[in-house]
């Protein structure tokens, strides 16, 4: 999946960045090795293919050593291409990259996806691409093809590619002119694929949908009818991807181009986001080379406009995406829309509300808010946030995103009418299977509801979907007074340690409010809980409870279950102690790291994992490095130079000692770096110190010594400057200075 929005695009790789550079390790140079072989071949044997053909290979990796490398199994990027492999093709000319200049568009994408790690054996391990993805042939001839691939890593080094190189043999593939009448047929034949229904079985992967190799032989059929047809298709219906790609490849890029600027104005077409993006590509100069990515920006703005401009023609469907586009647009890119504009859309988008998809009215009225007068859209808050259906099962998708829309109208009528919309959020409370849990429904200021304490008790021991039991647990630790204690003591008591923890934890919760010394002893049973018919909530319990309702006796637990013999509870009391404790959790971190890194220094292999094989020693190398990182990274105390040091001395193995250097290289780089992250009210990172409040913040900044210095890396993200001028007054009056670099 791409995300077309540059800007965001940015903004998400930067926050990834900043949550994760203090404990990324450095990258391995790549080297080759002799004891693994790849062999490339075609899947059918087929030799000869037309232009436009799919030329569909196999990459079979063999290796004569044991349990020494692992094979990345991934056949997918979010981008859309994986790196992996690196095509050379002989010669070097009669083909190209189809997508060379998209990747040149724009700014960032967002890697990463699902994969696997499989043991190399004498056995071959076969992956399966097509080679059109990467390379184009215009000209007929022959081809000698060589893969090297970065997917093979030793077993024992952390789960990455990029190790090692490995080179295949040469494959020649002659090239021939493509018939009319093949073309033809093929496009017959993928449009009549296309057109065909639905599949029926969701759980069957979506590579085997027949309609997916039919979108692929649309894409890289390379004539102007194909293009034409994928224009037609780019609104929003399945395999996009593949049509945006197909088009900014294709041969036929003008044709497509004018037709996708008379689709746009079209008063019957939808005009949806990736239709608009996928054009910005193809109005590009085909030799373009400088300043690409802002002349596709400015070409997308420009067609934005033209929407705009064009929208009140728009009919049905067509004027309610259109709409929806133009709203995601100016949400998305903090862009202020004229309020006549404004007021518009949102009269718009009400009247076309009920015809867009139920998940695209979600994610209008949970992420795009901003971009809508809110005034106008009271009376859509009203209906959305009380339509109501009984569904069988809350976690079912056209469930969940039901629900999801109301939640959010619930959520924003309360806060345009908080008086009018009480009433509601009371009336959900008390639903005998409430649909949201206290993250929707807390917002009442009220700290109890003494009226909702008998119909929660009720609707928590009657129920038996876990979901409403979670719903309903959460809103008892919310608003339910201690009046109703016993009973939930006498409901939690049977089943501690073996319930659902969602529903667990804010039972704890609420005991752990108003009766703390009654919540002790319970606590520490779910957290000894453990072996056949517990829930295993022991390693995430102190957390979620914490989140919840922090209290110094989940302190003492997590200290005392530093010594647990379970890494993954060590694991999780150290996120705790790290996260939720003060500065007298630190002598017991330290001892636990110490009594860790002596039991495994020397034994560095039996931490690595292994494809297929147990994952125990993963296990204890995840609770060594949450030692580390609570030491280091604790909100209750500041780790200075000489602590960073130590961690290096007691770091086992290559990763965890980088990410310990990491934290050095951080420390002594001045003046310190403060970074703001555009999330809810706004969080910043301070060196390795992640802060997910501006008070959390504050509180960390106290910890460092008068006079120090700071700089606040500027990225022009909303909220920022509201950030930076609050914190620039906090740190001036406390003795610290904060300075500011250009964006």
């Amino acid at each position: 999946m791409q995300n077309h929005s540059s800007r965001s695009l940015s903004i998400s790789l930067l926050i990834f960045a900043l949550l994760l550079s203090p404990i990324l390790a450095q990258n391995v140079l790549s080297s080759s090795a002799s004891d693994v072989q790849l062999l490339i071949r075609t899947r059918d044997g087929q030799l000869n293919f037309q232009i436009g053909e799919i030329v569909p290979l196999q990459l079979a990796f063999t290796t004569s050593s044991h349990d020494k490398y692992q094979l990345d199994m991934a056949t997918y990027d979010r981008s859309g291409r994986l790196n992996e492999d690196e095509f050379i093709v002989d010669p070097n000319a009669g083909w190209d990259d189809p997508l060379k200049l998209y990747y040149h568009s724009y700014q960032a994408f967002m890697a990463g996806g699902l994969r696997g790690f499989e043991v190399l054996t004498k056995k071959p391990i076969t992956i399966d691409l097509d080679l059109n993805e990467w390379v184009q042939f215009k000209t007929p001839g022959k081809y000698r093809i060589k893969i090297v691939s970065r997917r093979v890593s030793a077993t024992r080094s952390s789960l990455r590619t990029g190790d090692l190189n490995v080179t295949s043999n040469e494959l020649t593939v002659t090239i021939v002119p493509a018939t009319k009448e093949w073309q033809e047929s093929t496009l017959r034949a993928a449009v009549e694929m296309l057109a065909s229904s639905k599949q029926a079985n969701a759980m069957v992967p979506r590579t085997s949908d027949p309609r997916s190799s039919a979108a692929k032989k649309l894409r890289y059929l390379r004539t102007a009818d194909a293009a034409l047809e994928m224009v037609h298709r780019l609104t929003g219906s399945d395999f996009e991807w593949d049509f945006e790609a197909g088009l900014v490849g294709s041969p036929a890029r003008d044709i497509a181009l004018e037709e996708m600027e008379k689709s746009l104005r079209d008063p019957r077409f939808p005009v949806t986001g990736r239709f608009l993006s996928t054009m910005s590509v193809l109005a590009l100069p085909k030799d373009a080379i400088d300043n690409v990515p802002s002349q596709r920006e400015e070409a997308e703005t420009r067609f934005r406009q033209e929407l705009a401009s064009v929208i009140g023609q728009k009919q049905g469907n067509a004027l309610a995406v259109s709409n929806s586009t133009i709203i995601e647009d100016a949400a998305i890119h903090s862009r202020l829309l004229p309020a006549q504009l404004k007021q518009a859309m949102t009269r718009e988008l009400i009247a076309t509300f009920d015809r867009l998809p139920i998940e695209k009215q979600a994610e209008l009225l949970e992420y795009r808010w901003p971009a809508l007068d809110h005034k106008e859209m009271l009376p859509l808050l009203r209906k959305v946030a009380q339509r109501y259906q009984d569904f069988p099962q809350l976690r079912e998708m056209n469930a969940y995103q039901f629900n999801n829309a109301s939640a959010a109208a619930l959520q924003h009528w309360y806060e345009v009418a908080p008086r009018e919309a009480r009433s509601v959020v009371i009336q959900e409370i008390l639903r005998p299977k409430p649909r949201f849990d206290a993250s929707v429904l807390g917002v009442l200021p009220d700290q109890e509801l003494p009226d909702v304490d008998q119909p929660l008790i009720e609707h928590l021991t009657s129920q038996s979907d876990y979901q409403v039991r979670s719903n309903v647990s959460s809103l008892i630790q919310r608003y339910a007074t201690r009046a109703v204690e016993t009973q939930v003591l006498n409901f939690l008591d049977p089943v501690l340690g073996k319930f659902e923890c969602a529903a667990q934890e804010p039972l704890l919760a609420y005991v752990l409010t108003v009766d703390s010394e009654a919540a002790r002893p319970r606590l520490e049973r779910a957290m000894a809980a453990r072996g056949t018919g517990f829930s295993a909530c022991n390693r995430s319990l102190l957390q979620r409870v914490a989140a919840l309702k922090n209290h110094s006796i989940l302190q003492d637990i997590a200290i005392a279950s530093l010594d647990d013999p379970d890494p993954q509870v060590v694991a999780s009391a150290a996120e705790y102690l790290g996260e939720f404790g003060s500065a007298s959790a630190q002598d017991p971190l330290w001892a636990r790291l110490t009594t860790w890194s002596d039991h495994w220094k020397g034994r560095e292999s039996e931490l690595q994992y292994i494809p297929g094989r147990a994952i125990d020693g993963q296990y204890e190398a995840n609770a060594g490095s949450k030692l580390m990182e609570a030491i280091a990274a604790g909100q209750g105390w500041l780790a200075d130079e000489t602590k960073l040091r130590r961690l290096i001395d007691l770091s086992v193995g290559q990763q965890q000692r980088q990410q310990a250097e990491q934290y050095v290289r951080t420390w002594q780089t001045r003046p310190w770096s403060i970074q703001f992250i555009p999330i809810g009210q706004g969080q910043l990172q301070i060196l390795q110190y992640h802060e997910t409040s501006l008070q959390a913040a504050k509180e960390k900044l106290l910890q460092f010594p008068r006079g120090s210095t700071f700089q606040w890396s500027r990225a022009g993200l909303e909220g920022e400057e509201e950030a930076f001028q609050e914190v620039s007054q906090f740190v001036t009056e406390h003795g610290l200075k904060l300075i500011a670099s250009p964006e």
